[in-house]
C-alpha cells in the first residue's frame, strides 16, 4: 500500500477544496478592500467546508492508513456551520452590524470540541486503540445528535430572519429586485437539505448499521458540489448593500397597534391617494417608504400603518399596483417593441419585477395583456 493522491476520489475532494480555498481568498481580499462584513462570514464558512473534505481526501489516498498517528486530529471543525451561516445572513442583510463580544459564546461548543479532539490526538497509538474500542460509539454518537441540534437551531433562526427581512423589505421599498437575495434563501434551504442528509447518513451509521467509507463518500460527493457552488455563487452575488434591517424592527412592524383614529386615518389616505394620482411618484424607481413620508410630511410608521390597514396592501403592493395601471394605460398605445421601455418609464427597475407584478395584479403576463387588447 501506498499514497495515492491522483484516484478519482480524491481529485474529486481536492478540486472543490481548491475551487474553495481559492474563492474564501478572494472574499478575505474584497472585505479587507472594502470592510464587506458577510464576505468575512462566507470566506469562513467555505474555510470550515473545504477541512470537512480534507478526511476523505487524505483518507481515499491511503494517507490515514499509513499515518496512524493522525487519528483523531480534528480536521472537521464541526458545531460551526449553522452558526457561520446565521452571522453570514445577519451581516448580509445588515451591512451595519457589528460583532459583539457576547458573539463569541455561539462558538464555545466549537472550541471545546476541537480541544477535546487535540487531546485525544495528542495521546500515543496505544491509548488511541483502547479509547477507540470502548468509547469511540459513544462520542461519535453524543457528537451527532448535539451538533445536528445545534447547527439546525441556528439555520432555523437564519430561515427566520431572512423571511422577517423579506417582509421588511416589502413594507419599505417599492423595488426590491436587487436586496431581497433570492440566492441567500436558496442557499439557506440547501445548507439545511444538506445537514439533513448528513444527520441521516450519520443516524444510520451509528444505530441502524455501520456504513463504509465508501459508503460515505456519496455524501461527500454531495457535500463537495455544495462547496463548489457556494463559492461561485457567494462570491458573484453575495454582495452587500447598504441597509440597517434588524428583527427588532421586523417585529416593530408586526406589533404595532391602532396609530390613527379612523377619521385621521381617511384623511391621510385621501392625502396619498392626491398625491399618487396628481403627482405620480410611483415613476420614481427608487421610490422608499421614508421617501413618500417626506412627502406627505408625516412619520414613515404612521404612513406604514396607513397603507396597511387603509388600503390593505404592503407598500410596495401598493407602488407598483399603481405602476401597473399607469403600464396598462401606455401598453393600449404601444407596440410589442416598447413593451420593456413602458415598464421602465412606469418606474420598474427591472424585467422579472415588471412581469411578476404584472401577472400579480392582472392575472396574465404583459405579452397576453397586449395581445388581449390589439
Amino acid at each position: 500500500m501506498q499514497i495515492d493522491f491522483f484516484n478519482p476520489r480524491s481529485i474529486l475532494c481536492f478540486i472543490a477544496i481548491l475551487q474553495g480555498l481559492i474563492f474564501a481568498a478572494m472574499l478575505f481580499g474584497r472585505f479587507f478592500r472594502g470592510k464587506q462584513k458577510s464576505d468575512f462570514w462566507l470566506g469562513v464558512l467555505l474555510l470550515v467546508l473545504c477541512s470537512a473534505l480534507v478526511t476523505p481526501f487524505i483518507g481515499f489516498a491511503n494517507v490515514y492508513d499509513l499515518n496512524q498517528w493522525l487519528t483523531y486530529f480534528p480536521f472537521s471543525i464541526v458545531y460551526s456551520y449553522g452558526v457561520l451561516v446565521w452571522f453570514y445572513t445577519l451581516h448580509l442583510t445588515d451591512s451595519k452590524r457589528q460583532f459583539a463580544r457576547k458573539d463569541l459564546l455561539f462558538f464555545v461548543p466549537t472550541i471545546v470540541y476541537l480541544i477535546f479532539r487535540f487531546y485525544l490526538f495528542s495521546q500515543d497509538l496505544e491509548w488511541k486503540d483502547w479509547f477507540g474500542d470502548n468509547y469511540n460509539n459513544i462520542l461519535n454518537t453524543v457528537i451527532f445528535i448535539t451538533e445536528f441540534v445545534w447547527n439546525l437551531t441556528f439555520l432555523f433562526f437564519s430561515i427566520r430572519h431572512y423571511r422577517k427581512y423579506r417582509a421588511w423589505l416589502n413594507e419599505n421599498y417599492s423595488d426590491t429586485e436587487k436586496i431581497k437575495f433570492d440566492w441567500l434563501r436558496n442557499f439557506l434551504y440547501l445548507f439545511t437539505a444538506i445537514l439533513i442528509l448528513g444527520a441521516l447518513f450519520d443516524f444510520t451509521n451509528s444505530f441502524i448499521f455501520k456504513l463504509s467509507y465508501i459508503q460515505f463518500f456519496y455524501f461527500e460527493i454531495i457535500l463537495a458540489l455544495t462547496t463548489y457552488y457556494l463559492a461561485v455563487a457567494g462570491y458573484l452575488r453575495s454582495k452587500t448593500i447598504e441597509l440597517n434591517f434588524s428583527e427588532t424592527k421586523a417585529e416593530e412592524i408586526e406589533e404595532r397597534k391602532t396609530l390613527l383614529p379612523e377619521k385621521e386615518l381617511e384623511k391621510l389616505k385621501e392625502k396619498l391617494q392626491n398625491l399618487m394620482q396628481n403627482d405620480k411618484v410611483y415613476l420614481e424607481p427608487n421610490l422608499t417608504l421614508n421617501d413618500l413620508s417626506r412627502k406627505l410630511g408625516v412619520n414613515s410608521t404612521v404612513l406604514s400603518f396607513a397603507i396597511n390597514n387603509g388600503f390593505g396592501k404592503n407598500f410596495n403592493d401598493f407602488i407598483n399596483e399603481f405602476r401597473i395601471a399607469e403600464v396598462k394605460e401606455k401598453l393600449k398605445s404601444a407596440d410589442d417593441s416598447t413593451l420593456l421601455n413602458v415598464a421602465f418609464d412606469c418606474g420598474f427597475n427591472s424585467k422579472a419585477t415588471f412581469n411578476r407584478a404584472f401577472k400579480k395584479f392582472t392575472g396574465v403576463s404583459p405579452k397576453e395583456f397586449q395581445d388581449e387588447i390589439i
